[in-house]
């Protein structure tokens, strides 16, 4: 199974969220890798160092790739490839998401984030890939119960689908990635909890898609 993470912009989550699902399906027994398609920074490829500078369990497969195909091929390896996509990723979008069981958009409650977000979904469609695979996951998120209603209704009016958890943007969430631990390791009760909410959710939504096929 592949999920991808799309955006168009950086620092909207995507890593974040890729770290998250990642670590949680391997704690569920599955084999997982991600795919880093960020050339240029590899994020995700350092925080894998730092996990395993910190032995931390469970392990998790990071290969930094030149090409979303070289990913996509290895995915046969894994019960689970997660592919962490690069901003500005109109090159490798396409070809991610038409791979994908799912496509996740990242995005904040801003219309900034909102719009260049809708807008790549729409793209994605029109190019020909499924629109039911595709789901938005508010991250980095604080504002109030009104900020979210209104954004959600944003969603709403462009036939997006959102999950209900959200990614919150915490400093102890942050200091974790440093650390190289996923958003559902940190030591915060709550915070955790909403981590793993918005895992779980992205899991149900796999596995509703599955029980339809």
């Amino acid at each position: 199974m592949i999920i991808s993470l799309i955006s168009q912009k950086g620092g909207v989550g995507k890593s974040a969220l890729s770290r998250l699902i990642a670590v949680e399906y391997a704690n569920s027994g599955w084999q997982v890798k991600i795919g880093d398609l960020d050339k240029l920074q590899g994020s995700t490829t350092k925080w894998k160092t730092r996990r395993d500078a910190h032995g931390i369990e469970p392990e998790i497969a990071v290969e930094k790739y030149a090409t979303v195909e070289r990913a996509i091929r290895d995915a046969a390896m894994y019960d689970l490839m997660v592919l962490d996509g690069p901003a500005f990723a109109e090159a490798g979008g396409k070809t991610m998401a038409e791979a994908s069981e799912l496509v996740i958009m990242p995005t904040g409650y801003a219309l900034d984030d909102l719009e260049p977000q809708v807008e790549t979904a729409y793209d994605l469609e029109a190019s020909g890939v499924d629109p039911e695979k595709i789901i938005f996951v508010f991250c980095r998120a604080d504002g109030s119960d009104s900020e979210d209603k209104e954004a959600r209704e944003n969603l709403r009016r462009t036939k997006m689908k959102v999950i209900k958890p959200v990614f919150p943007e915490r400093a102890s969430i942050r200091q974790a990635h440093n650390d190289g631990r996923a958003a559902s390791e940190v030591g915060h009760m709550s915070l955790r909890t909403k981590a793993l909410d918005v895992a779980q959710a992205i899991a149900d939504v796999i596995a509703k898609k599955g029980k339809k096929k």
